[in-house]
């Protein structure tokens, strides 16, 4: 398929030559987090704020008018998200780790235990700061792997007293793995009869809706999968920096009236008046726009192709990858006689292309940013993997291993 969209602007990309790029590499201690942006060639280091805007999108945020409170593109914004995630009470904020942070300070005392399919590493900050406990129970079953362990959380469920239950769709592990719709209705079952929310992060929520349309061959539209989705949550949080495809932005959405009263004074203290969460109405008026186009099933199939062709030109150039693909990225496996081999591999690929990849929980992962690269783009990056996969790579030694956001943080000399 052809992408449902063409090009309109364009960026002219850097191209740092192989002994920059080292010097590069010395500087930012061989960690692609600290690699420059203007150093990098094709960054596909994360797909989170780095997709290309909308002609829409311009439009809306050129032409929104700032004011302090009551803005047009806040009420532009709510009406929209209320339709799409069929719930009252709308607030925006100004990213995601803000939204999860306000929700769990409202919600969570410390040594409550939060149960997910697996908790992001910023989420399970925010959640230990407070005291809590976060445990992860995946199942990571085809073709549903970002379902939560139904059974496991059951077992739990006898000897430890759970607070809430956070399910991440899609589930962020291995590139983005959908959460079924019957896992979601399992899971709002278990979670009445023990009187606990269920809470959705879902800044991938229309990658899980699309997945679940393939998956299931079904003719429902994205729309009315994502209503489906959305019954049995309590609330939800996201990033409209992935699925909204904004540069910046988050949401909460809430069924309690009393809930969403606290919110708004939380915000008030620690981000700005709660109309505008921490955002310019033109951010707003760029998020109510994305939810509208995060819901077209055009772009997210020519994005999941892409996905796809990325996949295929990996394996042509005998690079492993694990299967199936999710939704926004593709993992690597890692050969285990490579010290810190994520980051090792990652300097390689760095090193010998210029592009970069990202180091998620040890594992090497290519993120697509939405509507950004084509796909003779990806098939540079599978030939430039290829090679640093398949020859000896840079070997690491650590010098700065942090005990908090180890993979954003660590730092390493090259042996």
């Amino acid at each position: 398929m052809y992408p449902p969209f063409r090009t309109k602007t364009t960026e002219k990309l850097p191209m740092p030559d192989r002994r920059s790029r080292m010097r590069t590499l010395r500087k930012a201690g061989f960690n692609p987090f600290q690699i420059p942006a203007d150093q990098v060639i094709i960054d596909l280091i994360s797909d989170s704020g780095t997709g290309a805007m909308s002609v829409l999108q311009w439009q809306a945020l050129i032409s929104a008018s700032e004011d302090f409170s009551g803005q047009t593109a806040y009420r532009d914004f709510v009406a929209t998200a209320r339709r799409l995630f069929s719930m009252p009470y709308i607030q925006p904020v100004h990213q995601g780790r803000v939204a999860e942070n306000l929700l769990f300070r409202l919600l969570l005392k410390p040594a409550d235990c939060v149960v997910s399919n697996t908790h992001f590493e910023t989420t399970r900050s925010n959640i230990e700061s407070i005291g809590g406990r976060a445990i992860d129970l995946p199942e990571q079953r085809r073709p549903y792997c970002g379902n939560l362990n139904v059974k496991r959380l059951t077992a739990l469920l006898r000897s430890t007293p759970v607070r809430m239950i956070v399910l991440s769709i899609t589930n962020n592990i291995r590139g983005g793995q959908p959460v079924s719709v019957e896992n979601m209705r399992r899971i709002k079952r278990i979670c009445q009869r023990h009187h606990m929310p269920l809470i959705y992060d879902a800044s991938r929520f229309s990658d899980n809706a699309y997945l679940i349309q393939e998956i299931t061959r079904t003719k429902s539209t994205i729309p009315e999968i994502c209503a489906r989705m959305f019954q049995f949550a309590d609330m939800l949080y996201l990033s409209c920096k992935k699925s909204v495809m904004v540069n910046v932005g988050g949401c909460i959405a809430l069924r309690s009236k009393v809930l969403f009263e606290k919110l708004k004074v939380a915000v008030l203290q620690q981000e700005s008046y709660p109309t505008s969460g921490g955002l310019a109405a033109r951010d707003l008026a760029a998020m109510n726009i994305g939810l509208r186009e995060a819901v077209d099933g055009s772009y997210l199939h020519a994005h999941w192709e892409l996905l796809r062709g990325l996949g295929r030109a990996l394996e042509k150039n005998n690079v492993p990858i694990i299967k199936p693909i999710g939704g926004h990225a593709i993992t690597i496996p890692l050969k285990q006689d490579v010290p810190h081999a994520a980051f090792a591999l990652a300097a390689t690929v760095y090193h010998m292309s210029g592009v970069r990849g990202g180091v998620f929980n040890g594992q090497y992962r290519l993120a697509l940013p939405r509507r950004v690269y084509s796909l003779a783009h990806l098939q540079y990056v599978a030939q430039a993997v290829g090679k640093a996969y398949n020859k000896p790579m840079i070997r690491l030694k650590a010098v700065n291993e942090p005990a908090e956001f180890h993979d954003f943080l660590v730092r390493f000399k090259k042996i």
